[in-house]
C-alpha cells in the first residue's frame, strides 16, 4: 500500500511539473504572437482597366494580387526607410 501512495505521490509530481511547462510553452507563444503584430487591411481604388492588367501580370507570373502588393510596400518601404531613420 505505502508504494502504491509513494507512486501516486510521484507521478502527482511529474504531472504537475509537465503543467508548468505547458504553462510556460503557452506563454512564450502566446508573446511571440503578439509581438509580431498584426497583419493590416487596406483598400485603395485604382482604375480598372490597370487592375485588370496587374492581374493578368500577376497570374502570368504565378502570383496572387496580394502577394504582389505586399512586395511592392515591401520594396517602397526598404527604398524609403531613411526618411524613418532621420525623422528618430
Amino acid at each position: 500500500m505505502a508504494g502504491r501512495l509513494l507512486d501516486k505521490i510521484e507521478n502527482m509530481g511529474d504531472e504537475s511539473l509537465t503543467v508548468q511547462k505547458t504553462s510556460v510553452r503557452k506563454t512564450a507563444v502566446e508573446k511571440i504572437t503578439s509581438e509580431s503584430g498584426k497583419d493590416k487591411q487596406i483598400s485603395a481604388k485604382v482604375n480598372g482597366k490597370m487592375y485588370k492588367q496587374f492581374t493578368m501580370i500577376n497570374d502570368a507570373q504565378g502570383l496572387s494580387n496580394n502577394s504582389a502588393l505586399n512586395m511592392l510596400i515591401s520594396k517602397y518601404v526598404r527604398e524609403n526607410k531613411a526618411l524613418l531613420e532621420e525623422e528618430i
